[in-house]
């Protein structure tokens, strides 16, 4: 499959959406080439498209030593479909590729600001996902850094919170 796929797409995608810097660009160029040669080992590209036309996609790479734990590297949304429900529904396609494999999934995924108003700024939170981690200004005034977790299950665990039996003997 990875054969018919044109690379210039996706990276033109990404230039044109905005929200990625040179260098980011230039590293989404190596990961696509590491993934069309492999494809799924280490990284993962689901795609959203309108037709012919590819209005969203996002890599997703498994981190070593991990059964089920995966990074969202890159998240990408034409920014014609930036108003549409694209992200949520790119969001839903990772839960569904990562729990084909395993019962379970955590997913990370790190944003800037600029990333953030490109995916929709509630989106995450609306999917699932937990801010754990935020660094104002991290990648210049105005552009902060944002850290979040998801669990994804096949089958959702019920929790109970565990009662403490602390003994001051």
């Amino acid at each position: 499959m990875s054969d018919f796929i044109s690379l210039q797409e996706f990276e033109r995608s990404a230039s044109i959406a905005g929200i990625f810097k040179g260098v980011e660009i230039d590293l989404l160029h190596e990961t696509l080439l590491s993934w069309k040669s492999s494809p799924s080992k280490p990284y993962t590209v689901l795609e959203l498209r309108d037709g012919k036309t590819l209005a969203a996609y996002a890599i997703i790479c498994k981190i070593t030593g991990r059964d089920s734990t995966y990074d969202i590297r890159y998240f990408v949304v034409d920014r014609d479909y930036r108003h549409t429900e694209g992200s949520k529904h790119l969001l839903a396609l990772i839960d569904q590729e990562l729990l084909k494999a395993y019962p379970y999934a955590v997913i990370r995924a790190e944003f800037s600001t600029r990333k953030l108003i490109g995916l929709g700024e509630k989106t995450l939170e609306e999917a699932g996902y937990r801010l754990i981690g935020h660094i104002k200004d991290y990648h210049g005034e105005g552009d902060d850094y944002y850290y979040f977790i998801h669990v994804a299950y096949r089958n959702k665990p019920v929790f109970e919170k565990p009662e403490l039996n602390i003994d001051s003997n």
